[in-house]
């Protein structure tokens, strides 16, 4: 049999090469014209990822890739795929660069941003919202620059610098409400809801998410409606809203079941275990808080998981199962005090000094006290932080 030539070898090579970019082509025209891309992505991921890689390898072919990246990504987000998703992100950005496409890039920036906080590397994310809004701002894309301000407030927040996250939000949204941007004002409405949350302020939290509840539903935006429906079932449930929540957790736990959002459903079963605990229904809330961390296990997201294990660790000192109730705080000691969330580490020391305190471990109950204070007291004033901190201030000097 004849040797296959060089030049016909370059030619197959070619063929096959345009074969691919028509396939993803055509992947991207069935996504744009389907009635649930939700469900077409989920069925058919595997292709969709396929003709993604395909024409992410060069400039040539980053209209396709870019236009699928746009559509995948809000369906995907929630399936957690978030290293893989990260090259992608990565690889496209670089290709934006190269091209010089400022308005390519600042979106790209923003989406590594988004999958970088969900990894825990808070840092890094902050420095590519950082990017984003730079870029934004210079290109005059107002919705989106608002956007990555108040990306920015979460992140400030996370970091312990409450009072910097709430200013960059309410900036955010006065300068959308100034240009009449809908988008711009629920987004900055939600997270500033999530700060007012970790805040325990939660008048102003379930407001705010009620309002971004109100604009993504005139916006018709189920993906972020979702969210909002999160955020308000936490407040609902920390305020003893109770009544409101069955119907809207049932129809979101559908939802986010058949759609494979394994992110959203977390933090669902997250909020249901707050309402079952507040209620008092321990083996209801270790339930909920063990399939929350089950999901979480799968995408490994560390902010998520910290809050997870805290939960676990209260409810197991309430089953007074010693053992895994210890291991659980320090868990989430651990993760708070990496990302340097200095609230949420000292509120799950006081957690743990419950746990000593029910065991009646004296010593042990003091010192943790006594960590937890002097580690809060390095945080900048704020209602929360000072409550928490007269609180456990008043429970060392009743124990002497």
């Amino acid at each position: 049999m004849a040797a296959v030539g060089i030049s016909d070898q370059a030619k197959w090579r070619h063929v096959l090469e345009q074969q691919k970019i028509a396939n993803a082509q055509r992947w991207l025209l069935v996504l744009e014209t389907h009635a649930e891309p939700a469900k077409l992505v989920q069925e058919d991921y595997d292709n969709f990822l396929r003709a993604l890689e395909t024409t992410l390898q060069k400039p040539n072919t980053f209209d396709i890739a870019y236009k699928l990246y746009q559509l995948l990504y809000p369906i995907v987000f929630g399936y957690a795929d978030w290293d893989r998703w990260l090259v992608y992100s990565r690889q496209a950005l670089h290709t934006s660069q190269f091209l010089f496409m400022q308005e390519r890039e600042a979106l790209l920036l923003e989406k590594t941003g988004d999958i970088l906080y969900h990894k825990g590397d808070l840092k890094e994310s902050e420095a590519s919202y950082l990017k984003a809004s730079q870029i934004y701002e210079s290109e005059e894309s107002p919705t989106y620059y608002y956007r990555t301000l108040a990306m920015l407030a979460t992140l400030k927040d996370v970091q312990g610098e409450v009072d910097e996250g709430i200013k960059l939000c309410l900036k955010a949204k006065q300068l959308a409400k100034m240009s009449g941007d809908q988008l711009a004002i629920a987004h900055a409405n939600l997270n500033l809801s999530n700060i007012y949350r970790r805040t325990r302020n939660w008048a102003k939290a379930r407001e705010s998410a009620q309002e971004a509840f109100d604009l993504y539903q005139g916006l018709n935006l189920p993906n972020f409606l979702t969210k909002a429906s999160i955020t308000l079932i936490l407040t609902w449930a920390e305020t003893g809203e109770w009544d409101k929540i069955g119907q809207l957790s049932n129809e979101l736990i559908e939802v986010l079941n058949s759609s494979g959002d394994v992110h959203n459903l977390s933090q669902l079963k997250n909020n249901l275990g707050i309402l079952a605990f507040g209620q008092e229904n321990y083996q209801l809330a270790e339930a909920a808080w063990q399939e929350a961390l089950q999901l979480l296990s799968q995408i490994q997201e560390p902010t998520e998981l910290a809050s997870i294990y805290n939960n676990l660790g209260m409810v197991y000192t309430k089953l007074a199962e010693w053992e895994t109730a210890e291991s659980m705080l320090l868990k989430a000691i651990t993760s708070y005090r990496r990302f340097g969330d200095l609230f949420n580490w000292a509120n799950s020391l006081d957690n743990l000094s419950d746990l000593y305190e029910a065991q009646g471990k004296t010593a042990e109950f003091k010192h943790t006290l006594q960590e937890a204070i002097a580690g809060l007291q390095v945080l900048k004033e704020t209602p929360h932080a000072n409550e928490l901190l007269e609180y456990m201030q008043k429970r060392v000097k009743n124990a002497q």
